[in-house]
């Protein structure tokens, strides 16, 4: 209203000034009078036009010139009216349309990063999980894992502490110059300590460390998580250096994608485990010992090295079971294999052959340590107080076949047959004993 109200005035002023001039004409017949009053009209004329371009058109051409802006994205710039009328209110409620939509466009903007984020990170996850399910060596997925966390957080190196059932601990590092006493040293500059880590359920971060290694590196940030899997596996896992320090988006995408990679390579431990493992006895089945004992003799091979395999057989265990039931059988099964576990060493191999029968694999041994593993759980189970659902006790014996690579046999399964065949050497000695296959030719000269 207030521009209408402006022309209504120039309008006014304008009827006015041709009024007056034909009346000024008539009555004082000077042309110097007309010609003043149309140079006033000209000047009049012009300080309108001046007017309406200030007040008017230059506004309106600003707005104009801010919507071609708008349309094009740059919503940077505000217009400015020096005015209090409706062009001004209008400049004012475009610049505030402006504003609103720079609002707008920051959190759309926010939103697809974060989606660009959560599409990264499900793609790295998805990449790490069909390796995982394609792969059955543990440490070559741990060290996957570090390989895809760092690809994810771009970070420039990744530590694994791995804590198994076992109570064994496995460290893994993409720096060899970074092993676990730094990690130790490192983390106790600023978070609390290894335990305190350990214990938490959550990522925890920092970006104010200065730690140098041995070659001049600095280590300048890092974030780390604790994670825990429903089978017992428990880990560290540490990323460290990152350019610009660990953001709370970097600690967010860590958790939530070591979460899941970790829980998948939970899930493909127990897989592979009960692939692997006998159910009963908890030992490695039969396949995992054909396996393992061409690979043991591959290696005795390269390095020119010894290794011993024992059958151990139950003595009289299908009348045992023919008498006692089956699942009395199965108590009997599974003490056999904890007394076994107990008697060996852990780079020594234990499985369930078949039926009553266990496998050992002993590498890098000699025939003296072997015999006495042989005697050990010999006695072990003649000792064992083995007792039935009445509470009277069962007397369990074992024999046992041992035969030696490459001494006794350098083939695979020719090897499994001697120590076979020494086991029910054993048997028809009496049960209840040890024997060696090379003895068993000074055996049959002494019962000749």
């Amino acid at each position: 209203m207030k521009i209408k109200r402006e022309f209504d005035r120039l309008t006014l002023l304008i009827i006015l000034l041709f009024s007056v001039i034909p009346l000024l004409s008539i009555i004082t017949h000077n042309n110097f009078i007309i010609l003043a009053s149309f140079i006033l009209v000209i000047l009049v004329m012009i300080f309108i036009r001046k007017t309406v371009n200030a007040k008017l058109i230059q506004p309106i051409l600003d707005i104009s010139h801010m919507s071609y802006l708008m349309s094009r994205g740059k919503l940077d710039t505000e217009i400015f009216v020096a005015s209090n009328d409706e062009l001004s209110d209008l400049a004012g409620n475009i610049n505030l349309l402006a504003g609103s939509l720079r609002e707008k466009i920051k959190v759309l903007e926010k939103s697809i990063q974060r989606e660009q984020r959560v599409v990264r990170e499900l793609a790295i996850l998805n990449e790490f999980i069909g390796y995982v399910s394609s792969e059955l060596n543990f440490e070559a997925i741990l060290r996957k894992l570090i390989e895809k966390t760092r690809d994810l957080m771009k970070s420039e190196a990744g530590v694994i502490i791995l804590f198994q059932p076992d109570r064994t601990k496995a460290f893994l590092s993409t720096n060899e110059l970074i092993d676990e006493q730094f990690i130790k040293e490192m983390l106790s500059v600023d978070s609390g300590g290894l335990a305190r880590i350990i214990a938490e359920q959550k990522p925890i971060r920092s970006n104010n460390i200065s730690i140098f290694l041995p070659n001049g590196s600095e280590i300048r940030n890092f974030i780390a998580l604790s994670l825990h899997s429903t089978t017992d596996l428990q880990c560290l896992l540490i990323m460290l250096n990152r350019d610009a320090g660990f953001s709370q988006e970097d600690e967010d995408s860590f958790l939530n994608f070591a979460f899941q990679a970790f829980q998948t390579i939970s899930l493909q431990s127990e897989l592979a485990k009960l692939a692997t493992t006998d159910g009963l006895t908890g030992l490695y089945n039969h396949r995992v010992f054909q396996d393992r004992l061409s690979e043991e003799i591959l290696r005795a091979e390269r390095y020119k090295s010894k290794l011993f395999l024992l059958i151990i057989d139950i003595d009289l265990f299908k009348s045992f079971n023919d008498t006692y039931g089956h699942q009395t059988g199965d108590d009997v099964l599974k003490t056999m294999a904890g007394i076994i576990k107990e008697s060996i060493r852990k780079v020594d191999f234990a499985a369930r052959y078949g039926g009553e029968e266990f496998v050992l694999i002993l590498p890098e041994t000699d025939c003296g340590h072997t015999y006495k593993v042989a005697e050990r759980i010999r006695k072990a189970v003649m000792d064992y107080p083995f007792r039935l659902k009445d509470g009277t006790k069962a007397g369990i014996t074992v024999s046992v076949g041992v035969a030696c690579f490459p001494e006794d046999s350098a083939e695979k399964e020719d090897l499994i047959g001697k120590a076979d065949k020494a086991l029910y050497y054993a048997k028809d000695l009496g049960r209840n004993r040890a024997w060696l296959y090379r003895d068993i030719g000074e055996s049959e000269e002494i019962r000749k």
